[in-house]
């Protein structure tokens, strides 16, 4: 008896450690009904009661995550309904069962109080290294009537005390302007705008006047170099991105990008790199974050009724046993003496009869299979949940034993398959407070074995795209499956008789029913972080050429643009032959594309005046392009249907020399059109220029025509 009582004692004390306590049964319930606050309470008493079992403080934790979320959310419908109160103590209800959370501490503050002042520091402009130092008063010059333009800018530079330095290819023209109430840079710029030149500062006291055209560009323009590390965005997407955004520039910046570090480093003038940094912070932006909260209810009835006569497992037999021991002794032990043998007494024998009962039986059940998964992740990624097992399917292929041979050598593999609740969400962040989820559900279960004891996976999925709101719930359901069993015991023969068969066997009836319940919620943790500064545009190329560097300021001249900013700004964007210029472009200026193919350059020839001939060279890298054929273009056609020209390329050299002969003296080509197409095949990866090296004209009267040139950047990647 106390050997029993000690064992009960030892059981009581085991069940102690290892069951749970009623306050956790409580919280779980409360947690499941969605009474944060009680649960909550019910956990911490847990806790406090049990300091050494982790499973009391994880659901603590777990509670206080979710009722910070369910006052967030109740804080946000105030705020939409305009109670900045009732937002500020639900805020703070979240903020107390979650200060870790930071977002919510910025959102709080943004929400209920006053919007702060932008106080971070702006980025300073990169300026030019060498400041100018001209006198600070304002100009109070004027020219109504047509002055040389050298003789205008030699009086600027006078009055501010600069000495003013001209490029050799620099274009003398006649020009009227008001430079009144200007400082010196804004009234060289402003010159400079309007003539299709670029100024760059020498030193203190010296600047030099450029005509703004490419090759000018790249002698006289000053780059710079910035690294830029970024947070958000892996480097290589983001150099991808600028050389795509860029490409519209005068040519594609230099960018390398570091992996181990993840940054950019840009190469190019002060403006370009400027407008680099602006788009990488308009891109390097953190990904919306969002929790989804899930909740997998598996709702099975089974429902099992018997009916009829059911007998035992015993069979109608008959036995000897032997002559009874004594007159009392019923049973025989089996053992008797073999003289006692007498097969003529019907007391030695027994015979055995199966025992039936009547069963009138039914039962139904429920159950509810619940899953909670808090599911936390970024936007646009994929995040699965799995609950269940892997069970191990066998997989069995034939070979043969001998190369050759008949395959019958059976070969057997396992191969483990998941067996549960598996879901997979990927949800993306709208700006309007909304997330689209792209649903996966698939609930699979063992229906019994088959062939070979091969175990039957019964499976239900579901596929779904939603859109909902943040905190909105979404329930799925309806994912049935019925199933009937009927099993029919009795005597063979005598069970299977119309009506009197029930009296001789049972039939036992099962039916299961199962459904799988799925409500989904989402909350958005973190948005994308969007400021007054990513609505507004950025403004490129409003202008070609002013500063050092040649970009167009928004501060163009300190103060609001007036009538005469726009007749300057109209009249740098003319045609260049209204100012009288002669020149040979190549187009595409920039070029893109990967190894193999062909691609073709065009010469372009603009004159205003008549040119009776002509040649000019091309120089490129024959190790990145091979050049295959030059055709000539139609603006020599002015000369009849089969106009002399001259074509010639060597590509161990790199060299290319076309030019045409006007077959009439004093007869010449005027205007601008195409004078040849380069056909070119992308040879191996790597960066070259086109350029022309050499050109020389001469005019149907016999002088010397004057002509600028450009260059084309090819890029093969």
């Amino acid at each position: 008896m106390k050997k029993n009582a000690l064992l009960i004692v030892i059981a009581l004390s085991f069940w102690a450690c290892v069951g749970l306590t009623p306050q956790y049964r409580l919280g779980t319930q409360a947690e499941l009904n969605k009474q944060w606050e009680d649960a909550i309470q019910y956990y911490e008493k847990a806790s406090l009661e049990n300091p050494k079992e982790p499973v009391y403080r994880l659901a603590l934790g777990r509670a206080k995550i979710s009722a910070s979320l369910f006052h967030l959310q109740e804080a946000r419908k105030f705020i939409a309904l305009g109670k900045k109160e009732e937002a500020k103590a639900e805020y703070a209800k979240s903020i107390s069962y979650n200060p870790r959370d930071t977002a919510i501490v910025r959102e709080a503050l943004a929400a209920v109080t006053e919007a702060p002042k932008d106080t971070a520091p702006r980025k300073e402009k990169i300026e030019f290294p060498i400041k100018l130092k001209a006198k600070e008063e304002n100009l109070q010059l004027k020219f109504p009537v047509e002055t040389s333009l050298r003789s205008i800018f030699l009086a600027l530079g006078k009055t501010a005390g600069i000495s003013m330095i001209f490029d050799e290819q620099f274009r003398d023209v006649p020009f009227t302007t008001d430079l009144t109430n200007m400082t010196f840079e804004q009234a060289v710029r402003s010159l400079c705008v309007a003539t299709k030149n670029f100024y760059r500062i020498v030193d203190e006291r010296t600047v030099v006047i450029v005509p703004d055209n490419p090759i000018k560009r790249i002698q006289y323009e000053a780059n710079v170099i910035r690294t830029f590390y970024l947070s958000n965005v892996v480097a290589q997407d983001m150099q991808n991105s600028l050389i795509s955004m860029l490409r519209g520039t005068a040519k594609v910046p230099t960018i390398s990008s570091d992996k181990n570090l993840n940054s950019l480093t840009i190469r190019d003038t002060p403006q370009v790199v400027e407008l680099a940094e602006k788009l990488i912070r308009a891109w390097d932006k953190p990904r919306a974050e969002v929790v989804i909260d899930l909740e997998i209810m598996e709702v099975s009835r089974l429902k099992l009724r018997q009916l009829g006569v059911s007998f035992d497992t015993n069979m109608v037999g008959l036995r000897y046993g032997g002559p009874p021991t004594s007159s009392t002794d019923t049973t025989s032990t089996g053992w008797f003496n073999l003289k006692n043998i007498d097969l003529s007494k019907a007391e030695n024998f027994s015979i055995s009869l199966p025992v039936s009962f009547l069963q009138f039986l039914e039962s139904d059940t429920d159950t509810k299979v619940i899953a909670q998964p808090r599911l936390r992740g970024v936007s646009d990624e994929e995040m699965r949940h799995l609950v269940g097992q892997k069970i191990p399917i066998p997989r069995t292929t034939f070979s043969p034993f001998a190369a050759g041979g008949y395959a019958s050598q059976p070969l057997t593999n396992f191969e483990q398959q998941d067996v549960g609740i598996e879901v997979k969400i990927k949800p993306s962040v709208h700006l309007e407070k909304e997330v689209t989820i792209s649903l996966e559900l698939k609930v699979t279960s063992i229906g019994g074995k088959g062939y070979a004891d091969i175990p039957i996976i019964n499976t239900r999925e579901v596929k779904n795209v939603l859109r909902l709101k943040d905190g909105e719930t979404t329930l799925i359901a309806g994912l049935l499956r019925d199933e009937e069993r009927k099993t029919l015991k009795g005597i063979p023969g005598l069970k299977d008789l119309p009506v009197l068969g029930r009296l001789f066997g049972a039939e036992d009836t099962t039916l299961e029913q199962t459904d799988v319940i799925l409500t989904i919620t989402p909350y958005i943790i973190r948005s994308i972080p969007l400021t007054a500064e990513d609505d507004k545009p950025l403004w490129v190329d409003v202008d070609t050429g002013s500063t050092a560097s040649g970009v167009f300021e928004e501060e163009l001249l300190g103060r609001p643009l007036d009538i005469r900013d726009m007749e300057r700004a109209l009249q740098a964007r003319r045609p260049q032959q209204d100012l009288g210029l002669n020149q040979i472009t190549l187009s595409p200026a920039n070029y893109e594309r990967p190894a193999g193919g062909e691609f073709t350059v065009s010469v372009n020839l603009r004159s205003d005046q008549e040119i009776g001939n002509m040649s000019l060279v091309l120089n490129y890298n024959p190790k990145v392009i091979n050049l295959k054929d030059v055709a000539e273009g139609g603006m020599t056609r002015q000369f009849g249907e089969k106009p002399p020209f001259l074509k010639n390329f060597d590509n161990n050299a790199g060299i290319c020399t076309i030019g045409f002969s006007s077959p009439q003296t004093g007869k010449g080509i005027k205007g601008g059109g195409t004078l040849a197409t380069l056909r070119f095949e992308a040879k191996s990866p790597g960066e070259c220029y086109i350029t022309v090296t050499n050109v020389s004209a001469i005019s149907a009267a016999g002088g010397s025509v004057n002509l600028t040139t450009s260059q084309s950047r090819i890029i093969i990647r």
